[in-house]
């Protein structure tokens, strides 16, 4: 890794290279065994376009066995190319630029896949294919392309990996763990899944996740002060414009990293110990305001236009830009500096320069938070040129996608940090479990959600630890009946239609599936056995971290537009809820042979009882009773209100009393 934090310009380039000599690797065929009458690996795919989802029963036994060195990647952990928190070092900072480039953040991209021949003309991937970009330094700048024999006519190029762990891929022939999934149809890739650690290896707990967002930009945003006459008017225009007023100042990392350790990649939900549940589009919505219905945000380009494209955006020569001699506050080689690019912005005093730099920082500081620090990811920057479409964007949508990223990558028991939008995150916790939220402040019903949470401020080290183990712990005791369904009304999703949609949602080249049928209840619905996951047309999860992998081809895109052909039906589907938390009864047996629904081993004995439910209802009484007094301003009854107050701290004693059956300490 040190090789990869130095600066490679034209100039030093061959100092470092004495020092830091590039590896020698060797190229090594992988051997496929399979019987015959075998059509697949695990769930990976057949032929381009083609996917396929091995029954518990025929389940194949055969896999690739693949080599000790077949074209080594770089990296021995996902996180530690952009650091592990966010005051990593600058070495580390400037590592981070390289990820932010390849517009994938935490995944890799590969080579061409070799065909394993099936027999009657199909033929088995057994090799990786991805759009994302290298890390490939060229003699012109940090973020030069590979040779173009190794580049796609779309633009795309290819990067070699390796895929000789494949420990993280579940099959019937896999060793399971004792608190599941029994038959590994549904979660394959838990292998390599920190749940999986924590279960049968406490010792190794990775603690509390590093959090990455960025509340000093977004304040220095809502005190922009704007320079060209109808530049304000534009980005409100957006739909944007609010975010700066929503984030979250304070996050609960203790509590984001239990719910990271739940979060399953392969169906994109949260599995809990009574079921699925997930962030959904009409969430987005609700939390956010934000558009999430729209154009799909699938622009994709390669690093020499992305650089060419950051170059240009702050008005730089093609002379400056190439040898990566240039660098300022706001431009450094390619890589944008938030802060920076703001005061830049404001210096051009042209409307259209002026919004596309509020807004690069803007996106990159609320919805597409990285792990680099202050720095930009170029890819926002595809989507912000044309300003005639900035309000045609499904910006949540494209949020969400990158979100669902962030979340798998994090679950992989090598990661250690984790981005996106995490006040989205923490927002939605607040909204379906009571038993975690803080206090609510009142707002209009069509102001974002978000902004109505005050996120307390909490303490971080051993008492973070203690935090996250005490969460672990409510949730394994979570029942259906502690969760709010339906938060914003029974029917919260009917203006939202495309929150029903059904396929993968994009943004750049990150793409994630996205299926409501796993979750019907947060829909009013009766929760029915769910239809196998449409899988990825390539995936690599490996337990460290690094190359992680999800690849569609772009046809997928074409669903997106499809929309009366992609709706879930819930009244076909289903049937609605006469309880919140109803479900087929089949269910509970098909989850908890396909889930993990624990995280720590059931003790014996009584379970213990759950004071911060207690809390919740103990809070939600002090406030229906002194709300009113606290409106009541008129000093002259003070005394009225003294008296007051103290017959409800009496009525709440007499409260937990009937509660947990003991004073409180």
């Amino acid at each position: 890794m040190e090789g990869r934090a130095c600066r490679l310009t034209a100039t030093g380039r061959k100092e470092n290279e004495e020092k830091n000599p590039p590896k020698v690797r060797r190229k090594k065929k992988a051997d496929v065994v399979r019987p015959d009458g075998h059509p697949t690996v695990g769930q990976l795919s057949l032929s381009r376009g083609t996917t396929s989802t091995p029954t518990p029963d025929t389940a194949p036994v055969w896999q690739a066995n693949w080599s000790d060195s077949i074209d080594e990647d770089d990296d021995d952990d996902g996180d530690a190319e952009v650091g592990n928190a966010p005051d990593a070092g600058a070495a580390a900072g400037d590592a981070a630029v390289d990820d932010a480039v390849d517009g994938a953040g935490d995944a890799e991209a590969g080579d061409a896949p070799p065909q394993a021949d099936l027999g009657v003309g199909k033929t088995a991937r057994v090799g990786v294919s991805s759009t994302a970009s290298s890390h490939f330094r060229g003699p012109d700048g940090r973020y030069a392309s590979r040779p173009s024999s190794e580049d796609g006519g779309d633009g795309n190029r290819k990067r070699k990996t390796t895929r000789k762990d494949m420990s993280w891929f579940l099959t019937a022939e896999s060793p399971m763990c004792s608190g599941g999934p029994v038959i590994p149809d549904v979660i394959p890739s838990f292998g390599g899944h920190i749940g999986l650690v924590l279960w049968n290896s406490p010792e190794q707990d990775r603690g509390v996740l590093d959090g990455f967002h960025r509340p000093r930009a977004v304040e220095t945003l809502r005190r922009y002060k704007w320079s060209a006459e109808g530049s304000k008017e534009m980005v409100e225009a957006t739909g944007l414009s609010h975010l700066t007023g929503c984030m979250m100042q304070h996050l609960d990392m203790a509590l984001l990293s239990a719910f990271v350790e739940r979060w399953q990649p392969d169906t994109n939900t949260f599995h809990m110990p009574f079921g699925e549940i997930s962030i959904l589009l009409h969430d987005v919505h609700h939390i956010l305001r934000i558009p999430v219905d729209g154009q799909l945000m699938g622009d994709e380009a390669s690093q020499d236009t992305l650089k060419s494209d950051m170059g240009g955006l702050v008005r730089l020569s093609v002379d400056a830009q190439v040898g990566g001699k240039w660098k300022s506050k706001w431009y450094d080689n390619g890589a944008m500096h938030a802060e920076g690019l703001l005061v830049r912005g404001g210096e051009l005093k042209i409307k259209e320069m002026e919004v596309q730099c509020y807004l690069f920082v803007l996106l990159g500081s609320t919805l597409f938070v990285d792990k680099s620090r202050d720095r930009l990811r170029p890819a926002i920057n595809l989507f912000l040129k044309d300003h005639r479409r900035l309000a045609d964007y499904a910006w949540g949508a494209g949020a969400l996608a990158y979100l669902y990223r962030q979340l798998g990558v994090a679950t992989r028991a090598g990661s250690k940090g984790l981005c996106g939008c995490l006040t989205l995150l923490q927002a939605w916790i607040y909204e379906y479990f009571p038993l975690f939220r803080p206090s609510q402040l009142p707002q209009s019903p069509d102001a974002p959600r978000a902004s109505s949470w005050i996120s307390p401020r909490l303490p971080g080290g051993d008492e973070a630890r203690q935090r996250l183990v005490r969460y672990r712990q409510l949730l394994d005791e979570l029942s259906a009946d502690d969760v709010t369904w339906t938060p914003y009304g029974r029917d919260g999703h009917t203006d939202i239609p495309r929150s029903l949609y059904t396929g993968p949602i994009r943004f750049s080249d990150i793409a994630e599936g996205y299926d409501p049928s796993r979750c019907l209840r947060q829909f009013g619905y009766r929760q029915i056995i769910p239809a196998a996951m449409t899988v990825p047309h390539d995936q690599y999860r490996p337990a460290s971290g690094s190359s992680y992998i999800v690849f569609w081809d772009p046809w997928v895109n074409q669903l997106w537009d499809n929309v009366a052909a992609r709706r879930l039906e819930l009244d076909f589907a289903s049937r609605p809820c006469e309880q919140p938390s109803e479900i087929v009864e089949e269910y509970v047996d098909w989850f908890l042979t396909r889930s993990h629904p624990r995280i720590t081993h059931p003790t014996d004995g009584e379970p213990q009882p759950r004071p911060l439910l207690v809390h919740q209802v103990l809070r939600e009484q002090i406030v229906d009773r002194l709300g009113p007094l606290l409106l009541t301003r008129d000093r002259s009854k003070w005394e009225e209100d003294g008296g007051k107050l103290y017959d409800m701290a009496a009525g709440v004693f007499e409260l937990y009393d009937q509660l947990v059956g003991q004073p409180p300490q």
